[in-house]
């Protein structure tokens, strides 16, 4: 049976599709002081298989969407499923660190698939004024997964080993595919006879010099930075320094993510109400509240659980109400390349989710006695970065471009 565009079917799969990557990476977390038990590593390395995932999934942001915008949706995605669960599977069999941090560049890439061509699905379906409401249900739905893959990761964990979350997630992969090879039809109706790499770079070149376009993606982005940088250290300050067993760890990040879901859902109700843009330039100001707050208590030397996952919460909260309006915009602003526009959002988001969490494993390096202040020393930059990238959005609303 076909997934007809517009339908709740359609929409469930949009969702899924943009789980699965942070679905891989938020099960992970909860396991990643027991990888270094397991694979005699160093927390830097552990980390690093964070980092390096992210890398290869910034990495394939740039060849999805371009390769959909040629050859179509739907074969590109069943392609990157694929290699996605194939690698996946991979992950769950590494004997050393080395071996699964290569892998976790491999399952990155497959990983970008869902996120970049979910985006182009999306634009397929819906009119750029659709879109913002569109995508920030599709966000709250997101959110799902990762705010349920913590406590997932956790106790399988401790119920088996840190391997089963890949064999969780390979499962899910697997589904994934099956669905797409056997429902999904063609919603690309704009494909290019050929990929030009001179077109590409133009049209690449032309969004990327748009202060409108770049006023979407770096918010975002930055963003991601600073999300992706607390995933990378608060798992580790709240196991090893504060002593939360995996499991009480992803009961606790419930908390955090539910800032998240809870951003996306106030953001639906100001959806018509208040100008996306408008909502883009404010929210970052949640992230230098958060890291102010989390920056005072540590320096007050208020050492727990709630002095870190509060300011988390409220940072998740800003992120919720940037993600959806930012993609949104991006997305929007280029119908005929839809594919190419969200490869460029999503290498933002990961790119820069990258970039923070290697600041973060720099400067933990310091030492746990410091308690949160190299989380907020390495994220404040990104904080203050979101307020000033989103205020190339002055000047109101524009319609799309239809290049």
């Amino acid at each position: 049976m076909t997934l007809k565009p517009r339908s709740a079917a359609y929409i469930a799969l949009l969702v899924a599709l943009g789980s699965f990557g942070p679905l891989t990476m938020s099960i992970y977390t909860p396991v990643m002081p027991s990888v270094g038990h397991d694979l005699a590593a160093t927390t830097d390395n552990v980390k690093l298989t964070l980092t390096t995932y992210m890398l290869g999934f910034a990495v394939g942001q740039l060849f999805y969407g371009p390769l959909s915008d040629r050859y179509g949706r739907r074969p590109v995605l069943i392609g990157g499923l694929l290699f996605f669960t194939a690698m996946t599977f991979g992950c769950s069999f590494a004997s050393s660190i080395g071996d699964l941090i290569a892998l976790r560049v491999l399952q990155g890439l497959g990983a970008a698939s869902g996120s970049v061509l979910g985006r182009a699905l999306t634009r397929d379906a819906y009119t750029f004024q659709e879109m913002p409401l569109v995508m920030s249900w599709i966000s709250l739905g997101q959110n799902i997964a990762p705010s349920l893959a913590p406590t997932i990761g956790g106790v399988l964990g401790e119920w088996a080993s840190w391997r089963a979350t890949f064999w969780f997630v390979g499962g899910f992969g697997t589904i994934l595919f099956l669905v797409v090879a056997v429902g999904l039809g063609e919603t690309n109706k704009f494909r290019s006879e050929r990929i030009d790499l001179g077109s590409l770079l133009r049209g690449s070149g032309a969004m990327l010099r748009d202060r409108r376009f770049l006023g979407h993606i770096l918010p975002l982005g930055f963003a991601f930075a600073m999300n992706f940088g607390m995933l990378a250290g608060v798992p580790f300050i709240l196991q090893e320094s504060l002593g939360f067993s995996p499991r009480e760890f992803g009961l606790i990040v419930l908390l955090s993510v539910g800032g998240f879901t809870l951003g996306t859902f106030v953001n639906n109700r100001l959806i018509g109400r208040v100008a996306p843009v408008a909502i883009i330039q404010f929210s970052g100001w949640f992230h230098v509240a958060a890291l102010a707050g989390m920056a005072a208590l540590s320096l007050s030397e208020v050492v727990t659980w709630w002095a870190i996952i509060g300011p988390h919460m409220l940072l998740s909260f800003g992120t919720g109400m940037i993600v959806a309006n930012a993609n949104a915009g991006a997305v929007g602003m280029y119908p005929r390349l839809a594919g190419t526009a969200s490869s460029l959002a999503g290498l933002a988001q990961m790119g820069m989710g990258a970039m923070g969490t290697v600041t973060v494993a720099l400067l933990t390096i310091i030492g746990s006695r410091y308690g949160a202040m190299p989380l907020v020393i390495g994220l404040a930059p990104f904080a203050v970065a979101t307020v000033l990238s989103a205020r190339r959005l002055r000047g109101g609303p524009r319609a799309p471009k239809l290049e």
